[in-house]
């Protein structure tokens, strides 16, 4: 095999994860809500598993409180200057507001991430979308492995047994690939 430059390496990988998003985006496609309904139901257990749901259902009742206030007040201003006009009052679209603590967004996130795993691994597709997502964060590393010495693919190995991780499909294809012509083993 012939010795890439980092930069070809990094050619490859991005042409790779080109495909494999495209991969990703067809799989999605092919449940149009899934991603959806994982990140309602990942944030729902997220702010569960915080203990931020009664925080929130307070926030969301203070909320739709404010909502109907400010309608209110659009309401009659709008009515106050259609009377002026003599035409009729349109309704506004109503409008959040929305203050968010950067420690609790971060945490909210996080939570949400590992939620949304937990459900993608409950479902075939999102099993599969799981499974291409860290062929992509590992793309580099097979990349890296289906051009080095045997004596770095070997130490990979042992690295991965030390630490208990299996291999992606791509680093055990990258691990399986033979060594060039006069490499010694």
């Amino acid at each position: 095999m012939a010795n890439l430059t980092v930069a070809e390496k990094n050619h490859w990988r991005d042409r790779i994860q080109i495909r494999i998003d495209r991969r990703i985006e067809a799989l999605t496609a092919s449940d149009p809500g899934l991603m959806e309904r994982v990140r309602r139901e990942a944030r729902g257990r997220a702010m569960e598993s915080l203990g931020l749901a009664e925080f929130q259902a307070e926030l969301d009742r203070i909320a739709a409180q404010r909502a109907d206030l400010d309608r209110r007040d659009v309401q009659i201003r709008r009515e106050m200057l259609a009377r002026v006009r003599g035409v009729p009052a349109d309704e506004l679209d109503p409008y959040s507001r929305v203050h968010d603590h950067p420690e609790i967004r971060t945490a909210l996130d996080r939570r949400t991430a590992l939620h949304e795993a937990e459900i993608l691994a409950g479902d075939e597709t999102g099993r599969e979308v799981l499974r291409l997502r860290k062929e992509r964060e590992n793309l580099l590393d097979s990349i890296w492995l289906a051009t080095s010495p045997s004596q770095v693919r070997t130490f990979w190995q042992k690295v991965g047994e030390l630490l208990g991780e299996e291999p992606t499909r791509l680093e055990r294809e990258a691990l399986a690939i033979g060594p060039e012509p006069g490499e010694e083993g």
